[in-house]
Formats: C-alpha cells, structure tokens, sequence
C-alpha cells in the first residue's frame, strides 16, 4: 500500500497507529508514504521511529485548521455575510461582498403562502400535498430549473412536511440573517447537529423581508401547538 504521506484528515493519530503496527501486519501489508521515508518493511529506521511524532503533529495540525476556519465563519456571521452555498427558498444571492439574499418574487409568493396556510391552521403535511397536488417544484427541483440544469440530488421530488417546517422556522423571511445554526460534533466526527437557537448568530435588517413579523409570531403560535400533543404522548 503506497501513499504520498501520513495524511490522517478522517482519522486520528491513535487509529493510524493501530493500522501501523497492528492492522498492516496481521495481513501482511505493507505500508510506505513516500514523502515521509515511511516504510513498514524497515521497522529499524530513522522514519519508522519519528512516526509516532509525525502522527500527532498530523492530528495536530488537523484540529489548527479546523478551528481557524470556524474563526472565520464565526468573523463572516458577525459581519452579516450570508455565506450559505445556495440562498434559501424565496432568495437569490447578490453579487456584492456580502451576498445579501434578494427576493425571487415566484418563490417568494410560495413561501408567503405556506407561512398563511400554516397560520391558518393547515399542518406543514397538509401543506406539502397541496403544493404537491398544484405541482409546485420543490426548492431543489426549483434552483436547478432556474439554473437550466438537472437535478441531481437524491429525492422523491415531493414537497414533505420537513420541507415545509425548515422553511417555517427559518428567521431569514423575517430580513434577518440567523447564521451558525449548525455545527459538527468535532473535527474528526463530521456528523451534523443543531445548535441551541440561543447559539445562532443572528443580524438584524440585512435584507427585504418575505413576510412581516405578525405573521411569523402567528405561526410560532401554531407549531407550538402542533408540538405540545407529541410531548404529551411521550409522557404518556
């Protein structure tokens, strides 16, 4: 097995070390990084010997980099930089420094409907089979239309009411930016979780809004309500 060095991005020191002296063997494998004078077929030498250092440094320099880039992030966030890579359902990005998210008036009219709906007390279900039942594209479906090009996520291509309650619950209709909402458990484990909204780095007024903040409150009202029964049959 050659590689160009003892790179460990996805792993950390004590796994490739694992590898090293126990995996590789047992199979009869043998191991050389080029770059590092790396070769498991000459446990003697110099290289072998400062493996161990150069697997921490590794590891090391993984967890530096890790923490400038969400340096910068957290720098992006603060300055109001909508720095998502696709602007949310109802928004295009500019083409200014801070990419300030313009108002798509055709998917605009989707998202105020599907804020009315809800505050009307139809069930972000109820809401996704209507617009399915209309044939209104999904926002995948609908930025690759806009762009001419296709699809190539995996999905049904039906509005669901996950669709429905991302788009709910997300302040950016409101004209404002809530930013770092999500994060990964660290840099070894990239598994995503959501931070506590307490977390969020919010800015106020950076863009047009989609719907007015009476219509947001209304709607909050609501999934509190649609919540409430599911935590009541919890308990029971």
């Amino acid at each position: 097995l050659v590689g160009s060095e003892m790179c460990i991005r996805d792993s950390n020191y004590i796994e490739v070390g694992q590898y090293i002296d126990y995996i590789f063997p047992l199979h009869n494998i043998r191991f050389i990084a080029l770059n590092d004078n790396v070769d498991t077929a000459n446990r003697d030498s110099n290289a072998m010997e400062m493996m161990p250092v150069i697997n921490l440094f590794n590891e090391w320099h993984a967890s530096s980099t890790s923490k400038k880039i969400k340096a910068v992030n957290l720098a992006n966030a603060k300055a109001g930089k909508y720095t998502c890579a696709n602007a949310a359902y109802g928004y295009t990005k500019a083409d200014d420094e801070k990419h300030t998210p313009i108002i798509d008036p055709e998917a605009a009219e989707v998202v105020r409907r599907i804020f009315k709906l809800r505050s009307q007390g139809m069930s972000p279900r109820a809401i996704g089979d209507q617009l399915n039942a209309e044939n209104i594209p999904i926002p995948s479906d609908y930025r690759c239309q806009k762009k001419g090009i296709v699809n190539t996520k995996y999905t049904r291509h039906l509005w669901t009411q996950v669709q429905i309650r991302q788009i709910l619950d997300n302040p950016i209709y409101l004209g404002k930016l809530a930013m770092m909402r999500v994060t990964s458990v660290s840099y070894k484990n990239h598994k995503k979780v959501r931070k506590d909204p307490s977390e969020w780095v919010v800015t106020e007024d950076t863009h047009e809004a989609i719907i007015s903040q009476e219509l947001w409150d209304k709607v909050r009202l609501s999934l509190i309500h649609i919540s409430e029964p599911t935590r009541q049959a919890e308990i029971s």
